[in-house]
């Protein structure tokens, strides 16, 4: 026990602190909101994988080392920390804050594991700007809820060629659940469709995009996933108005659905009457060279509790990224619309490549698929293996 008498817990290399984890569960589930500072268990992939992220990007990436970092939503300063203690190539690792609680606990578990981490106390937004003028190529978001509201005080502190690390968790919103509030918070329309998933992906892409494209700032992603009860992206920035101008013209508009046969279209419909999303990132979601990259660092880690999740995310993750700018195809939703049997996914990704399209199975579905044929030309695939005419 520590001196403030919390459980310690082991996550990756650090030994972390942590309060009120006994009082936390409810029926044999913890409920991390109801710690005095907040720490989720079930966050350690997104931590294992955030590891391995930073650190190829150090390594790759970066246009220079040391690579400063900073964290302003810390809790209790396990991501920081981890940060300090497992990666190379690191000058200053800042973690903030606004929960004087929460400041005191990252400082004990900084000293703990023998870290140097600079732990300040004050809103996100207003130790972002404070660091105007620092060389900061590192920014980490991970809020409870939703990152919208963080999002320009972070690109603003972040260098030429940085990286923005995000979370988010408001997945109804993303997900068009809540179309309003998806309006209001994403400046998007949204509405729930069987490829909602990749939906609150490229929204929460595309809604960043015009916030640093009003700072003069482009955006490009290296590695985007959803998982579980989030979605987590990694974003290179660059500087220059006519880098942002040309990405707003390329990537930025709408994913169509057509209930008729239930596929989803990027860019242009592919039917009469389809129900129109956006507008949300309608460009690559990933950079393979940086997935495969991130892949590699996991393998090397043997020490991450998440290991073996994080390699199958990943590795499913790499197969798409190959396949440059689609969006997957739900097979259950083709079937359903066509009022066809559905048929086995592999059956689905073997025919396809038999006719000389490359198909890969998808991390947002395991009933999709992601592949360059026309998605009409999917859903005649469906079709055809159903048995349909």
């Amino acid at each position: 026990m520590s001196r403030l008498g919390q459980a310690v817990v082991r996550e990756g290399r650090a030994l972390i602190h942590v309060d009120g984890i006994e009082e936390a569960y409810a029926g044999g589930r913890l409920e991390p909101a109801w710690m005095p500072v907040f720490y989720n268990p079930a966050m350690i992939l997104n931590r294992d994988v955030s590891v391995a992220a930073i650190q190829a990007y150090i390594d790759e990436y970066a246009p220079h080392r040391p690579v400063n970092i900073v964290e302003p939503l810390t809790a209790t300063g396990v991501r920081s920390v981890r940060y300090a203690l497992e990666l190379r190539g690191v000058g200053r690792v800042i973690a903030g804050d606004i929960d004087p609680r929460a400041v005191e606990l990252a400082r004990v578990n900084a000293e703990a594991n023998g870290v140097d981490v600079e732990v300040v106390g004050g809103d996100a937004r207003c130790i972002l700007y404070s660091l105007r003028g620092t060389p900061v190529l590192v920014v980490d978001i991970d809020p409870f809820g939703s990152p919208a509201p963080f999002m320009e005080a972070a690109l603003t502190a972040i260098g030429r060629g940085g990286m923005l690390a995000v979370t988010a968790t408001d997945l109804a919103v993303l997900e068009g659940s809540k179309q309003r509030a998806a309006l209001r918070r994403y400046m998007a329309r949204l509405e729930r469709i069987p490829h909602s998933k990749e939906v609150a992906v490229r929204a929460l892409i595309g809604y960043i995009a015009r916030v640093a494209a009003g700072l003069d700032k482009a955006v490009e992603p290296l590695l985007s996933y959803y998982q579980g009860h989030y979605v987590r992206l990694y974003l290179r920035v660059e500087r220059g108005a006519r880098r942002a101008d040309l990405m707003l013209e390329k990537h930025l508009g709408y994913l169509y659905y057509c209930p008729g046969d239930g596929t989803a279209w990027l860019g242009e419909p592919g039917c009469d009457s389809p129900r129109r999303l956006g507008p949300l990132w309608v460009g690559s979601l990933w950079d393979p060279r940086f997935v495969e990259l991130t892949l590699r660092e996991v393998e090397a880690r043997a020490y991450l509790q998440s290991r073996r999740e994080a390699l199958r995310l990943l590795g499913i993750v790499r197969g798409e990224a190959g396949l440059g700018v689609v969006v997957h195809q739900r097979i259950d939703s083709i079937a359903s619309s066509l009022r066809v049997s559905m048929p086995r996914r592999r059956a689905v990704l073997e025919e396809l490549s038999r006719m000389g399209y490359r198909a890969v199975e998808t991390h947002f579905s395991p009933v999709g698929v992601r592949s360059d044929a026309d998605p009409g030309v999917v859903a005649g695939v469906v079709r055809r293996l159903s048995g349909g005419s």
